[in-house]
């Protein structure tokens, strides 16, 4: 795991919290639910990498317009 690959996650995870407050929260909980924590713990950022991760899969249209808008513009 790179420190900048944990940066960019931690980045992502926080912007979408505040851009999206109360979808995060429920993202969150179902992501706590679907991943099992031995592949969301360990070293700093990693869970925020596996929330990321499991973001993209999960192709919810308020994250996929989020990372179109938001991210991968800058």
């Amino acid at each position: 795991m790179s420190m900048e690959a944990s940066a960019k996650a931690i980045f992502v995870t926080n912007t979408f919290a505040q851009a999206h407050p109360e979808e995060h929260i429920k993202l969150w909980r179902q992501f706590e639910k679907e991943v099992p924590a031995s592949n969301r713990s360990g070293a700093y950022g990693i869970e925020n990498m596996a929330y990321v991760r499991w973001l993209r899969k999960l192709d919810n249209p308020v994250v996929s317009e989020f990372l179109k808008e938001s991210i991968l513009q800058q």
